[in-house]
């Protein structure tokens, strides 16, 4: 099957679907308070990973040369992080748990997409 490039609102639910996988994985250790928190949630680690996510990595490209890109985890953790000090309907409970939780959402949007035959980039 051939991947096909999809609009905006494709990928939001899919976030929106992962970050609810990954709260049923981790547990009591990523919450939210309903349906409305988790969409809420994804648009707001959207917004963050748009605006702010490419600044950091360019101010720690040296680490993550260094690490061969598992940094940009480092980041995705602290996105996360700010994005439960923005929100009153999300939760998470460290920094590292954060960082797995990256870790999780990258493993499951992968699987997502492949199952649905969705890529996110052009080629």
């Amino acid at each position: 099957m051939a991947k096909k490039s999809v609009g905006i609102l494709p990928n939001f639910i899919i976030a929106a679907l992962v970050l609810y996988l990954t709260s049923l994985i981790m547990g009591d250790r990523m919450v939210f308070s309903g349906f409305w928190g988790i969409i809420i949630t994804a648009g707001v680690i959207g917004l963050l990973n748009f605006f702010i996510a490419p600044v950091i990595a360019l101010l720690t490209c040296p680490l993550q040369l260094l690490t061969l890109g598992l940094a940009r985890f480092l980041i995705s953790g602290l996105m996360i992080v700010l994005a439960s000090a923005f929100l009153d309907s999300f939760a998470i409970a460290s920094y590292w748990w954060a960082v797995l939780a990256a870790i999780v959402i990258s493993i499951l949007t992968s699987a997502v997409e492949n199952l649905f035959g969705v890529r996110n980039r052009q080629n």
